[in-house]
C-alpha cells in the first residue's frame, strides 16, 4: 500500500539559503499569452517542475489572448522572477507581470 508523505510548505531556496524562509510570500502572476490550447498546460508546468500546486488560478479568454492570473504561496521575490522569466521566453507569451499578493 502507498503511504504518502506531506509535502513542504516551503521550498529550499538554494540561490539564498537560509533567507527563504524570511523572504518567502505569496505571489501574484498576471500572464497576457496567445490563447492556443497547450499554453496553459507549458505555464502551470513551471509550478509542477518544482512540486508546486498554485493556491488561486483564473483564465480568461480576451478574443485571441488568455489572461492568466495565479498567486503562489512560499516563493522568495527572487525564485518567483526566475519562473517569470522563463514565462517569458515563450513565443506564445506576450507578457508577465508580477508582484506580492496583498495580504488579506
Amino acid at each position: 500500500m502507498l503511504s504518502l508523505q506531506p509535502a513542504p510548505l516551503l521550498r529550499d531556496d538554494h540561490w539564498h539559503p537560509g533567507r527563504a524562509l524570511h523572504e518567502a510570500c505569496e505571489m501574484q502572476f498576471a500572464i497576457l499569452a496567445e490563447a492556443e490550447a497547450d499554453v496553459l498546460g507549458r505555464l502551470l508546468a513551471y509550478f509542477a517542475q518544482l512540486q508546486l500546486v498554485p493556491r488561486w488560478l483564473e483564465v480568461n479568454r480576451v478574443g485571441n489572448d488568455l489572461l492568466v492570473q495565479l498567486r503562489q504561496p512560499g516563493l522568495t521575490p527572487h525564485r518567483a522572477e526566475v519562473i517569470a522569466q522563463k514565462m517569458r521566453s515563450q513565443v506564445s507569451v506576450f507578457s508577465v507581470e508580477l508582484e506580492r499578493a496583498p495580504v488579506p
